[in-house]
C-alpha cells in the first residue's frame, strides 16, 4: 500500500512538473469530409474537452497499430467529452475505400480524407502514426507524437498501477484531460513512416504567380461578389486590398467557408455555376497566402485594370423590368409576409431564359418568392387572391437563374405575378423597392420547365439536439427530366443530401451539402439532367442543429416547429423538372 501512494505521489509530482505551458501552441481551425460524406470542423467540437487526430497510411504498420488503439479507445471512451479522427492524406485512398477500412475494424470513426493535403500540412503532422492532441475551444495542442503503445517500460509499468487496463500513453493522456488531471509531457517517439505529400511537393515545385496565377482564380471563384456593391464586405480591388486579407483568406480555405454555399467537392463536377475552388486552385491559393501574399511589383496590377461592369445588372440588361411596390420596414417587430399582385402587361406569350433579382436592402428582405397567375387562377379562390403556380425566387445567395440553353418558363399573355415579400426588422426604418429583371428568349424552348418540391413540416425539434434527422420525399408520376435543386432550411439547417430511388429498385445519389448555410441558399443546376422515369421518388435526407454549438441558432432552449419566420425553420427544395412529351 505504502508503495503504491508513492508511486502515485512521484507520477503527480512529474506531471505537475511537465504539464502543458501556458503558451501551448495553436492548433488552426480546418473542416474535412468523411468516410460517410458528413462535414467535421475542429472549432464546432468546442463542447469536448479534447479532439484527437492521428495521420494514417495504409503502408505505415506502425499507424495501422496505432487506428487499432485509437478505434479501440473511441469504444472506450464512447460519451465522454472527446473525439477521435483520423486524417488520411494518401491519394490513393479513396471515401469507398475508406468506408472498407472502418468496416474491417468495426468502427465509426471519422476517417478524414484530405485530397489537397494542406490541412496535414498545416497541422504539421510529418509521420504515420503522429497523434496531435487539441483543446477545441482554444484551438491549443496539448500533445504531439507517437501513440505509445503499451510496452512495459518503466513509466508505464509505474503509470499502470494507478490506471488499470492501460493500453497507450494516448489512453493515459486522454484519461487525463477528462478527469482534470495534469499529465507528463513526455513526448513518444515517432516511429512511423515519414509522411510524403507529394500532392502538395509537386504542386509546389512549381512558383505560383501573383499576376499569372492567383488573379485568374480570383475573377473565376471570388470577384463575382468582392466587388463594388457585391454581396461580399470587402472588395477585391487591389493586390494591397487581398494581400492585407490574406491571413483570413486562409483560415476561410482551410475550413471551406469559402466560397460559399458549397457543395460536396465530389458532387462540383456534376454541377454549372457551383462555387467551388478545384484542389489545384486551393493549393495554389494557400501556397501564395504562405508565401507572404507577394506579386511583382514592376508589373501592373492586374485587379486595378479589370473593366466595371457594363450593367448593374448581373446578366445583362433584362428584356423585362418588373419594379416591385416600395415598402417602408419599421425598426423592430415581427412582420407578417406580405403577398402583392404585380401586372405584367405580356401582348403576347413569352418564354422565360433567366432571371435576376436587384435588391434594394438586402440586410432585411429574407426572401421573395415570386407565382404566376393566369387569368383562370385569379379567378379561383379570389377574396384570398387566387389560386398561383411558383415562378421562382430569391434568398441570400441566389439573387439571379440562368436556365439551360434549351429550356424555358412560359408566361402567357393573360399572366400576372403574385409576390410574396418577407422582411425581417434590423433595428432601424428602412425602405426597400427592389426588382426584377426578365430575359425572354427568342424561340420556343425544346423542354419546358415546371416546378415541383420536397418538403416534410411535419418535424419538432427538441431543444438542445445536436443532430436532429428529417426526411422527405416526393413521387414523380410521369417520365421527367431533372435539372435543378434550391434547398431551404434555416438557421438550424445542418445538412441536406438527395437521392433518386427508381421504380426498379435502383438509387442514385444526386446532390448532398454536407455543410448547409442559412446566409448562402443556392440554386444547383445540374450539367446534363438526370432522366426520371414515372414512379421515381426523390428522397431528401437532412438534419437540424438546434444546440449552443451552431453559432447561428437564435434560441437553443426552443422547441422548433415549422414556421415562417427565421427563428422557425423549414424542410424545403424546389425543384425544377421537364416533362416529356
Amino acid at each position: 500500500m505504502v508503495g503504491m501512494v508513492r508511486t502515485r505521489a512521484v507520477i503527480l509530482w512529474l506531471a505537475i512538473l511537465a504539464c502543458a505551458p501556458a503558451w501551448a501552441s495553436r492548433v488552426p481551425d480546418f473542416s474535412l469530409i468523411d468516410q460517410n460524406g458528413r462535414f467535421h470542423q475542429l472549432s464546432r467540437y468546442s463542447d469536448s474537452e479534447i479532439v484527437v487526430l492521428l495521420t494514417y497510411h495504409k503502408d505505415c504498420e506502425v499507424s495501422r497499430n496505432a487506428l487499432s488503439e485509437l478505434a479501440s479507445l473511441h469504444e472506450r471512451f464512447a460519451g465522454n467529452e472527446v473525439r477521435f479522427q483520423v486524417l488520411v492524406a494518401d491519394p490513393t485512398e479513396t471515401r469507398a475505400s475508406l468506408r472498407d477500412l472502418a468496416g474491417r475494424l468495426n468502427t465509426n470513426l471519422p476517417l478524414l480524407l484530405d485530397e489537397t493535403q494542406l490541412v496535414t500540412d498545416a497541422l504539421g503532422f510529418t509521420h504515420a502514426g503522429e497523434v496531435l492532441v487539441v483543446d477545441p475551444e482554444m484551438g491549443q495542442e496539448l500533445y504531439r507524437g507517437g501513440i505509445g503503445l503499451y510496452d512495459d517500460n518503466p513509466m508505464q509499468l509505474a503509470l499502470a498501477a494507478s490506471l488499470p487496463g492501460l493500453s497507450s500513453h494516448l489512453h493515459y493522456i486522454v484519461h487525463s484531460e477528462l478527469n482534470g488531471d495534469p499529465f507528463i509531457q513526455e513526448t513518444m517517439p515517432l516511429t512511423g513512416k515519414p509522411l510524403v505529400l507529394e500532392v502538395l511537393e509537386q504542386a509546389r515545385s512549381e512558383p505560383v504567380s501573383y499576376e499569372q496565377d492567383i488573379v485568374p482564380i480570383l475573377k473565376r471563384r471570388c470577384i463575382e461578389c468582392h466587388r463594388d456593391q457585391g454581396a461580399a464586405p470587402w472588395v477585391m480591388g487591389s493586390h494591397r486590398m487581398v494581400q492585407g486579407w490574406s491571413p483570413m483568406i486562409r483560415e476561410t480555405l482551410l475550413t471551406r467557408r469559402m466560397p460559399p454555399g458549397q457543395i460536396d467537392y465530389q458532387d462540383a463536377a456534376r454541377f454549372d455555376d457551383v462555387h467551388h475552388l478545384t484542389n489545384e486552385e486551393m493549393i495554389d491559393l494557400l501556397t501564395w497566402v504562405e508565401g507572404g501574399a507577394v506579386r511583382d511589383e514592376s508589373a501592373e496590377d492586374p485587379l486595378q485594370s479589370l473593366p466595371p461592369r457594363e450593367s448593374s445588372w448581373e446578366l445583362g440588361e433584362p428584356d423585362l423590368v418588373v419594379d416591385f411596390p416600395a415598402h417602408e420596414i419599421p425598426a423592430s417587430g415581427v412582420l407578417d409576409y406580405m403577398f402583392v399582385p404585380v401586372e405584367l402587361g405580356l401582348t403576347e406569350d413569352k418564354w422565360v431564359q433567366a432571371y435576376e433579382f436587384d435588391v434594394d436592402d438586402k440586410l432585411s428582405l429574407h426572401h421573395v418568392i415570386v407565382f404566376t397567375q393566369d387569368a383562370r387562377q385569379q379567378r379561383q379562390n379570389a377574396s384570398r387572391g387566387g389560386s398561383r403556380t411558383n415562378f421562382g425566387g430569391y434568398a441570400p445567395g441566389r439573387e439571379h437563374v440562368l436556365l439551360d440553353s434549351d429550356t424555358g418558363i412560359k408566361l402567357t399573355r393573360d399572366m400576372r405575378l403574385m409576390i410574396q415579400f418577407h422582411y425581417t426588422t434590423i433595428g432601424r426604418e428602412l425602405t426597400d423597392q427592389s426588382r426584377l429583371g426578365l430575359y425572354f428568349r427568342d424561340t420556343p424552348p425544346t423542354h419546358e420547365l415546371v416546378r415541383t418540391a420536397v418538403m416534410n413540416g411535419e418535424f419538432e425539434i427538441p431543444p438542445g439536439v445536436r443532430e436532429f434527422p428529417v426526411q422527405a420525399e416526393t413521387l414523380i408520376d410521369t417520365d421527367s427530366y431533372l435539372y435543378s435543386f434550391a434547398p431551404h432550411m434555416h438557421y438550424r439547417g445542418k445538412h441536406i443530401r438527395f437521392e433518386a430511388q427508381f421504380p426498379d429498385g435502383s438509387m442514385e445519389s444526386l446532390l448532398s451539402i454536407p455543410n448547409f448555410q442559412h446566409n448562402w441558399q443556392m440554386v444547383y443546376r445540374l450539367k446534363e439532367p438526370v432522366f426520371l422515369p414515372a414512379g421515381t421518388r426523390i428522397v431528401a435526407k437532412g438534419a437540424f442543429d438546434n444546440s449552443v454549438h451552431n453559432p447561428l441558432n437564435p434560441d437553443p432552449a426552443e422547441r422548433v416547429v415549422w414556421g415562417d419566420q427565421v427563428w422557425d425553420e423549414m424542410f424545403l427544395t424546389w425543384m425544377r423538372v421537364s416533362p416529356v412529351k
